[in-house]
């Protein structure tokens, strides 16, 4: 897979009705690595990504077969060679991906296991936010303390993705005493604004990384996924009248872990 794809990428994912824009497949390319299937004239049919973590973790994301290809073994070959190349690729100690209802079945059938589900919260937003006190914008020399936030929440290092994150978007961190105790970014994707990720050490302050992320988008369109099935935090999402689908399904290895103060994921493809 190659930036000289993006464009059949792109028709792809709108094939499935998946809202992508070509610059989030341009984003997905510059931190992972890919395959796409093609026929004899070059067209490209299918595609399939890992995203390698240090710490020896990967994320499994694009998988797609066009829908006219449904009924062949496109998809589960893909989704084969995705895993298989991301094991070899290092000593992976632990592979995850985030499972379409549909695809749950042939993830099992290569023994991947149902963990967690997870939420896609989106709509208009309808009231406007202020940052808060305690929040503010990070600056260059706080993505060291990010990168540590993340690393905890997902027992590996992230940096290459968040970095790249932290260019596209705006990132806010929320201090305590002088020390960062908890980071958010949003970024343009899709249909409008996608805020994600957010890490915090309790509800409260990730609700006010998550208003401050906010602000100024009344009136938008704005999405969030989140693990959390439960409390103050979906709570509060919910009260916004943003509504929530149980979207997809993380799956893995049995080997990584997800840790609860990951209040929202960066997208289903990079966890």
């Amino acid at each position: 897979m190659g930036f000289e794809h993006l464009e059949a990428l792109h028709g792809l994912s709108v094939s499935l009705g998946w809202p992508h824009r070509r610059a989030d497949w341009e984003t997905n390319l510059q931190i992972g690595h890919g395959i796409v299937a093609v026929d004899a004239l070059d067209r490209v049919h299918g595609s399939a990504m890992y995203f390698p973590y240090q710490g020896d973790l990967a994320s499994i994301g694009m998988v797609i077969a066009h829908p006219k290809l449904a009924r062949t073994s496109l998809f589960g070959t893909l989704a084969h060679e995705m895993i298989d190349r991301s094991t070899r690729s290092r000593s992976t100690r632990g592979v995850f991906l985030n499972a379409c209802k549909n695809d749950v079945a042939s993830y099992r059938d290569l023994g991947m296991r149902a963990d967690l589900p997870v939420y896609k919260y989106e709509g208009i937003l309808p009231c406007d936010f202020s940052i808060a006190r305690e929040v503010r914008k990070a600056e260059a020399q706080d993505l060291q303390a990010i990168y540590a936030l993340d690393g905890e929440s997902y027992e590996a290092d992230r940096r290459a993705l968040l970095a790249v994150l932290a260019d596209r978007s705006d990132c806010y961190v929320i201090e305590a005493r002088g020390q960062i105790t908890g980071f958010g970014m949003r970024r343009r994707f899709g249909r409008g604004t996608l805020i994600g990720p957010v890490t915090a050490t309790g509800s409260q302050d990730a609700i006010r990384l998550t208003t401050s992320l906010m602000a100024g988008l009344a009136g938008r369109f704005v999405r969030l996924d989140t693990r959390l099935e439960e409390g103050p935090y979906t709570e509060f999402l919910t009260a916004l009248g943003l509504k929530a689908t149980p979207d997809v399904t993380t799956m893995s290895d049995g080997q990584p872990k997800f840790h609860p103060q990951s209040f929202a994921i960066s997208s289903h493809s990079t966890g």
